[in-house]
């Protein structure tokens, strides 16, 4: 069944905004996190990049659909299709992530400047803001595979985003650095589940378009 063509061209301009937003805040935290030596900080701005190409990912397959340069494919197979390749690469980088943070266990090291700890509340608004503009969609259209891998994507940074915050904090504050690791590791975990959910559901679409 072919998509409201209205919700597709909204949905178009939610994702662009989101690229634009996530763009800004990705630079900053990859830069601190790296300044500082913040797994958690470092792992949020990586996310961040890749949720950027999974952003600019949705909104290539909204102009494949507005082109009709796949007229014999459906436009549900489409969306499904590409949501199947976001959540792909969302559980490879959440692997890699889990990864990186089991090692830090080694190196749990971290000093904590206060452009470190802005950066990653500016990361945490602007992931609320894309997160909320992209949810919009969503709730207008379950069906919609391509924007749901895309929301994901964008939810799993506002996580990523809260645990980086707490980690500086207690490192800052409280000299915990091993919470840098440990908050990783939570984060990689509950991404994990929510990325094996997705491409369960997106390959059963897939297969059913």
């Amino acid at each position: 069944m072919a998509h409201d063509h209205h919700h597709i061209h909204s949905n178009e301009t939610r994702t662009i905004i989101a690229v634009a937003l996530s763009l800004a805040a990705m630079l900053l935290e990859l830069y601190f996190g790296y300044t500082i030596n913040s797994m958690a900080l470092v792992m949020d701005g990586w996310h961040m990049l890749t949720h950027v190409m999974v952003l600019l990912l949705a909104y290539l397959t909204y102009k494949i659909i507005d082109w009709n340069l796949l007229p014999n494919t459906s436009e549900h197979r489409i969306l499904s299709a590409s949501g199947f390749f976001s959540s792909m690469l969302l559980l490879g980088v959440t692997i890699w992530m889990l990864i990186e943070s089991l090692m830090k266990f080694t190196n749990p090291q971290i000093d904590v400047t206060n452009g470190a700890l802005i950066t990653a509340i500016v990361g945490l608004v602007v992931n609320g803001i894309a997160a909320y503009l992209l949810h919009e969609g969503h709730v207008h259209d379950h069906n919609d595979m391509n924007l749901s891998a895309a929301y994901l994507h964008v939810l799993a940074d506002v996580i990523l985003s809260v645990f980086a915050i707490f980690a500086l904090l207690s490192a800052k504050y409280f000299n915990i650095t091993w919470m840098d690791a440990v908050c990783g590791v939570l984060a990689s975990l509950i991404i994990l589940k929510w990325s094996a959910t997705l491409l369960r559901k997106s390959w059963f679409d897939l297969n059913q378009a």
